[in-house]
């Protein structure tokens, strides 16, 4: 069990899997303090090893330290500042912003965006002065939910995304299926329709054999996501290749496409395979292969993932964090921040009771 409350358990550690597929070792005096700190989300209750779905390992173990510093008296703005803040990334400062308020961590959501709202325009434009375009635009989206005084991030970042179609066009000449596909998505988040513009035509752009050869090199997670967006683009015939390739894999074949996710993605998909399933076979078999599949396998702590695997699942981890920001209805946009989310500055750290 994930807690040490077996008198026959003598595992000193509790292993957490987080969205990046990297295992973080937690000692269970940590854990259950952390489970203290956040005892309405039921970890405590879940089997090894836990799956931490919605954080990137750098970030959970942020969290713990946090957790541990409270506890043992240690705790300062002095040390946050120098080390548990010091050197993240602006995208990095905002995911911690969305994991410390999806686990309610009050004091921690506030200060890290106090730290952000202090940064002066010059010391924003420095830290974005690297970032793709698909970042900023996601750096724009969480300013626009979280802080209440967004005006020096946005004159830091906004020059950097306002150009034309064509602009946005020649950014992305080179960018492939994937990257475009998370492109259109986040831009139709934000309202910017000179980026979807060009992602989507430079997507109708492509040969069918050009698509179909980056499909065929495509997960599952990356199917469904293509698949979504072509739907809501009205691309048919990219919406008919993703289907048509699907269709043409085998029960064993699907089941080798999950079964490297996590447990609670794979039975996610049970619904997000909805989209895939327009009565042909091998969406049915889609769906059975997900549904039957039983996880056995370990996660070896010293596996190296692949570059292109660690960006895929902090996409993930990312989108599951984003997906918490509504949309206005009627703009199909993120509203502008009016404070009503923002916690409270003087919140202290605390245990829960």
């Amino acid at each position: 069990m994930a807690v040490d409350d077996d008198p026959n358990n003598s595992n000193t550690v509790v292993k957490c899997i987080c969205s990046d597929k990297k295992v973080v070792e937690v000692d269970r005096k940590t854990w259950e303090l952390f489970n203290k700190m956040v005892p309405k989300e039921g970890f405590h209750r879940i089997r090894e090893p836990v799956e931490m779905y919605f954080v990137r390992s750098t970030a959970f173990k942020k969290i713990l330290t946090y957790c541990v510093r409270i506890s043992d008296g240690t705790y300062s703005e002095r040390w946050m500042y120098d080390e548990l803040l010091h050197s993240e990334s602006l995208i990095g400062l905002f995911h911690l912003v969305g994991t410390a308020d999806f686990l309610n961590f009050e004091s921690l959501d506030a200060f890290i965006l106090h730290y952000v709202e202090d940064k002066s325009e010059e010391e924003i434009s420095y830290m974005v002065r690297n970032e793709e375009l698909k970042s900023l635009l996601k750096i724009i989206k969480f300013a626009r939910f979280y802080l209440k005084n967004p005006d020096k991030l946005f004159s830091a970042v906004l020059p950097l995304v306002k150009k034309s179609q064509e602009e946005f066009s020649q950014m992305i000449v080179n960018k492939d299926l994937p990257s475009l596909i998370k492109l259109i998505k986040v831009a139709e988040y934000i309202g910017y329709e000179n980026v979807r513009k060009a992602a989507r035509n430079h997507i109708l752009s492509k040969s069918s054999n050009q698509l179909s050869h980056e499909i065929h090199s495509q997960n599952l997670k990356s199917l469904i996501k293509i698949f979504k967006v072509a739907k809501a683009e009205k691309l048919q015939p990219l919406q008919d290749m993703v289907v048509q390739y699907v269709d043409s894999k085998s029960k064993k074949e699907l089941v080798q496409m999950v079964s490297t996710e996590l447990s609670c993605r794979r039975f996610n998909f049970l619904n997000e395979s909805e989209y895939l399933r327009r009565g042909t076979i091998g969406s049915e078999e889609l769906f059975r292969a997900i549904y039957t599949f039983i996880p056995d396998k370990e996660v070896d702590e010293g596996e190296e993932e692949e570059e292109d695997d660690e960006e895929e699942e902090e996409e993930e981890d990312e989108d599951t964090l984003m997906n918490q920001i509504p949309i206005d209805e009627a703009t199909n946009q993120v509203p502008i921040y009016d404070g009503s989310k923002r916690r409270r500055k003087n919140a202290k750290p605390r245990l829960a009771s």
